[in-house]
């Protein structure tokens, strides 16, 4: 496949990444067969797989939610105690990725900040339509916090971290922090400019977007429901504190500069890193690009400082 590096800018090893990726996973969108789409994009993801470090220990266990028991899997080192646990919601448009898929990726994680990092199998639409998704979420949250938890998550996944901020809004039980990466917020309600300019880019495009939209359901009404789209949340004031991250070369890359221009203008600590010549799902090239290796470390480092928090 080609790009057109005029309009998307990128290092050599991106476009390898991207390469790699188009290899594995043609045709990637929303509009797939939803069995196909998901095993394709499992295959794809078990390429990128690296090993899990040597400190990590790793255990698979399951949650009680509204709709039954939710998978989820533990990264920790068993010499190091911290308070602070990371729950982590993969990406995927809400229809495809399992635990296997961001595998090592939570491993690593939990290598390099020293937390307790759980990564949630949420319930995928199209057989379960938000909000369904959600619930599974925020069930695991509920029932895992004990008072000093960052939700952190990409893509979709970065949707659903978000929207357990909004739904806890004004009450007790709030995460200290929250992560997002490359987050789906909403932003196409808002008409911002990197839908139109990032339309076509390599990675996601306006299409796949709206085929996953129309695969999450729901339709029209619950646009404006801020556990779907935590953008049209109204009161951003006394949200848990956000460090986000957006990939220039994004239809989405708007979503996370929007969110954080609210949390600022309402008081909360926030900040957004865009970077630069990267797309969007770019963490799975963390060992192929130096470009996206450093970009991983800052997304740990922002991690320590929530928790630090």
């Amino acid at each position: 496949m080609t790009y057109d590096l005029d309009k998307y800018p990128m290092d050599a090893e991106v476009v390898a990444y991207l390469e790699r990726v188009d290899a594995a996973y043609p045709d990637a969108g929303g509009d797939q067969d939803v069995a196909d789409n998901r095993r394709r994009y499992l295959a794809m993801c078990a390429q990128f797989e690296g090993p899990i470090p040597d400190d990590v220990a790793v255990t698979d266990h399951r949650i009680p939610g509204r709709y039954g028991d939710i998978p989820i899997r533990i990264y920790e080192n068993p010499q190091r105690h911290s308070p602070v646990s990371v729950i982590y919601f993969h990406g995927g448009g809400f229809v495809v990725g399992n635990l296997d898929s961001h595998n090592s990726l939570c491993a690593e994680m939990a290598h390099s900040t020293g937390f307790r990092v759980i990564a949630v199998e949420y319930r995928l639409a199209p057989e379960h339509p938000h909000p369904i998704p959600f619930d599974d979420a925020l069930d695991v949250f509920l029932a895992l916090d004990h008072g000093h938890t960052v939700v952190a998550g990409d893509s979709a996944g970065a949707n659903l971290a978000a929207a357990i901020c909004v739904a806890q809004h004004g009450g007790k039980r709030q995460p200290v922090g929250q992560l997002l990466i490359y987050p789906w917020l909403g932003g196409e309600l808002y008409d911002l400019p990197s839908y139109d300019e990032n339309d076509d880019a390599p990675g996601l495009t306006r299409q796949d977007i709206l085929g996953y939209r129309d695969q999450r359901g729901g339709g029209p009404q619950v646009f404006h429901d801020p556990t779907y789209y935590p953008l049209v949340h109204i009161d951003f004031s006394d949200l848990p504190p956000c460090v986000a991250f957006a990939a220039e070369h994004d239809p989405i890359r708007d979503d996370a500069i929007e969110y954080v221009r609210r949390l600022s203008e309402a008081g909360v600590r926030a900040r957004c890193t865009v970077e630069k010549g990267l797309v969007h799902g770019y963490l799975r090239g963390r060992h192929m690009s130096p470009a996206i290796g450093d970009s991983f470390r800052r997304i740990c480092e922002g991690l320590r400082e929530l928790g630090a928090l």
